[in-house]
């Protein structure tokens, strides 16, 4: 999968099959279509009834919805392209990992970390903390 160098731990051209990449793709989508999915219930006031009168809450709601559906559609996409790669098929990955900024989302497309598709609808119990940037 990908190549590290083994002096001073310095990366070399990472490659890998492009099958694992479709599906670690796949379970970012997915992630992100679960926690854009718990966005649903500020679609309702807090006795449960929808809070239809504000239309531009309304329109913001079915952005919302709409966000959610593309996401887990293009992480179903990503997935069933990743199945009918081929695994011999291998691509050069460093370059388009150089565009990610966010080192936790590299290293998960990297296959560097687990990808663990919940962990976004989750709330940090653990430490309480909350890191807004």
């Amino acid at each position: 999968m990908s190549s590290i160098s083994s002096s001073a731990g310095v990366r070399s051209m990472t490659k890998t099959t492009m099958s694992d990449v479709l599906m670690r793709m796949s379970y970012e989508l997915h992630a992100l279509a679960d926690a854009t999915d718990e966005f649903h219930h500020l679609a309702f006031a807090e006795d449960g009834t929808p809070a239809l009168q504000n239309m531009d809450f309304v329109r913001a709601t079915q952005s919302i919805d709409l966000t959610q559906q593309i996401l887990a559609n293009l992480s179903d996409f990503a997935a069933c392209l990743a199945m009918a790669s081929p695994e011999s098929m291998v691509v050069e990955t460093q370059e388009a990992l150089s565009l990610i900024t966010l080192s936790d989302l590299k290293e998960r497309l990297d296959g560097r970390a687990p990808s663990d598709p919940s962990r976004l609808a989750q709330v940090e119990e653990d430490t309480g903390e909350l890191e807004f940037f």
